[in-house]
């Protein structure tokens, strides 16, 4: 299995406010106003950003199966989800956005009509967790960063990842989407999106992850999520990791 390849990653109760119960009754904003607002958006974007910027979409961008599944990427940029789903063109996927984000009546209709997650970030782990659980059950495309935040360019290993959703996803063979960002965002820089095809990871025959495992295995993650998009992730336990990945989990490509 190679690491670089473009298009193999192996080759890597919450508290429900109105908006939560409003974007509930109407999943994945599509009646038919939230449609048109896609479309604005998606030709606003084409317009005044797509043109500053010039990304580059690389690699498959199939859905891989009608469940829930999650898309796990690196944050540079607020514009990064944006452009994910500008080319990632799928009703099913979704991000989470700060509740207080609702607040604001415009934004608020934008990330309904795009389906966005509504969450209290002032919740535990435990309940976030649930609430997004519940959402891949529903069918969703999670899209998801692992090391939650927007990480300077430089400072990669600055944020550890989060390894919840991907242990959850490995336990109950959920596919995972990977997207390595190359985040080049300066004019004309050409920031990258590398979509690569979809895998399900899966403990071997009768291997268990202990909680520094989990957190090995996640930054392993990292470390090839970076490696889609040729950046590195330059931890010194890079090695010690990798052996621990490769000995405990299996990469499945469900595309050939």
């Amino acid at each position: 299995m190679s690491y670089d390849s473009v298009s193999k990653f192996n080759r890597p109760g919450v508290k429900v406010d109105m908006a939560k119960r409003d974007y509930q009754k109407k999943p994945f904003g599509g009646e038919p106003f939230s449609k048109f607002l896609r479309g604005v958006i998606r030709l606003l974007v084409a317009v005044f950003i797509w043109p500053f910027y010039l990304p580059r979409a690389e690699g498959s961008r199939e859905e891989p199966s009608d469940g829930g599944c999650i898309l796990v990427a690196n944050h540079h940029n607020f514009f990064d989800p944006i452009f994910i789903t500008f080319y990632f063109r799928s009703t099913r996927l979704c991000f989470i956005a700060k509740k207080e984000l609702y607040n604001a009546k415009l934004i608020g209709r934008i990330l309904k009509a795009f389906g966005a997650i509504p969450l209290d970030r002032s919740s535990s782990d435990m309940q976030a967790s649930k609430l997004i659980i519940s959402e891949i059950a529903n069918k969703k495309i999670i899209g998801l960063f692992p090391q939650g935040t927007r990480v300077p360019i430089g400072e990669e290993i600055s944020s550890d990842p989060h390894f919840g959703l991907i242990h959850y996803a490995i336990r109950r063979d959920i596919p995972i989407i990977p997207v390595g960002i190359d985040p080049t965002y300066r004019f004309f820089g050409r920031p990258r999106f590398v979509f690569a095809d979809s895998i399900l990871l899966r403990l071997k025959d009768g291997e268990k992850l202990n909680p520094d495992e989990q957190t090995m295995v996640a930054h392993d993650v990292m470390r090839r999520v970076y490696a889609l998009a040729g950046r590195e992730y330059p931890r010194k336990d890079n090695v010690e990791n990798e052996k621990l990945f490769l000995r405990k989990i299996d990469v499945m490509p469900l595309c050939e």
